[in-house]
């Protein structure tokens, strides 16, 4: 990840839902005087009111109805191939999720043959591309024939996507996990005052761990092994930079996760979100999955899903980095396709 600290001073604040923004760079300053920090990326002038735009964004989750028990069983690998070629063909992860939503619901709502389902999957990609990326990042359907190697006419590409249009009523602006995430990046879900999660008996039992065996080779004053120990499990008050780098890509493995698990469709996106975003801070050791302020700025939003997602993420199955990745080894049909790479211009 190319990260860089947003280097703001926080000088001008703008007040929203009783709460204090920066108006440089749209941070929130909690009353107890806690300092957020986050990437320079998600930093954006705060002009608008940031608590107001994500309860809107909220309210744009697409509802997902009973799935298909065919393509329930399908699902991980479907995406395993919408991963690859999101990858293949350099989209961005808000596509991909886009993507994803856009099957659900349409799978949910109409009767799909099964043996056409990475058809229509390679075609929500196509469409969401189309909603959020610049124009010369859109895989129009003579490329994603060409990335896909799926054995398919322009014509079958145009009838889904028409297909896909329709039923989503001609709307494809909606909002998605990692957009929910990221909206919330943007206020700051990191503070320099926060540490990590070592107790002082945890440290008092490394220090004596450590000095046991250690003893026979070299005399070591224990005062001053101590004192090396909490300057090295301290990490956060003197390398925030490197937590909060830490906590958002754990924060986007985690919505992967829960993207491909399937089970989350149909949950309370506020509740979801700060569920995800208590796990993620969790996974990165910090001491308060979810401390005061924060709870304070999503408007005491209860994480109700944060001990199953830590328990989920832990289980999390690792993505597919290859081309030739997961979705294509594990398809009986693999010799298949390849046959057809040839023949689609």
């Amino acid at each position: 990840m190319n990260y860089q600290q947003n280097q703001c001073q926080h000088i001008d604040l703008i007040p929203f839902n009783n709460k204090f923004f920066c108006k440089s760079c749209g941070i929130h300053m909690p009353e107890d005087g806690s300092i957020g920090i986050k990437a320079q990326n998600f930093s954006f002038p705060g002009y608008l009111n940031p608590i107001q735009n994500l309860k809107k964004q909220w309210n744009r989750a697409v509802p997902i109805g009973s799935l298909p028990t065919e393509y329930q069983k399908q699902r991980l690998s479907l995406i395993d191939y919408m991963i690859e070629w999101s990858e293949k063909l350099k989209l961005s992860m808000n596509s991909l999720f886009l993507a994803v939503q856009f099957l659900d619901y349409f799978v949910s709502q109409k009767k799909v043959d099964p043996v056409q389902y990475r058809l229509y999957g390679a075609t929500c990609l196509m469409l969401a591309a189309k909603s959020i990326e610049l124009d010369e990042r859109i895989p129009f359907i003579s490329k994603l024939r060409r990335y896909t190697y799926l054995p398919y006419s322009t014509i079958d590409f145009r009838r889904c996507e028409c297909q896909i249009i329709k039923q989503l009523n001609w709307n494809l602006q909606c909002t998605t996990l990692i957009d929910w995430a990221e909206a919330v990046i943007s206020l700051g879900i990191v503070y320099e005052q926060e540490e990590l999660c070592q107790s002082e008996n945890v440290l008092k039992e490394k220090s004596t761990n450590i000095l046991q065996q250690q003893n026979n080779q070299q005399q070591i004053k224990q005062d001053v092994f101590k004192e090396h120990l909490e300057n090295v499990f301290k990490q956060p008050s003197t390398c925030p930079k490197q937590i909060n780098e830490k906590v958002q890509e754990q924060l986007i493995k985690l919505c992967i996760s829960i993207l491909k698990d399937g089970s989350y469709l149909d949950k309370d996106p506020a509740e979801l979100t700060v569920s995800a975003i208590g796990c993620a801070r969790k996974a990165s050791g910090l001491k308060n999955s979810i401390p005061k302020c924060l709870f304070e700025l999503l408007e005491n939003v209860e994480p109700k899903f944060l001990e199953n997602l830590t328990d989920h993420f832990i289980k999390q199955v690792k993505q597919p980095t290859s081309v030739l990745g997961r979705a294509f080894t594990t398809d009986l049909d693999f010799f298949s396709l390849q046959n057809y790479k040839h023949r689609i211009a």
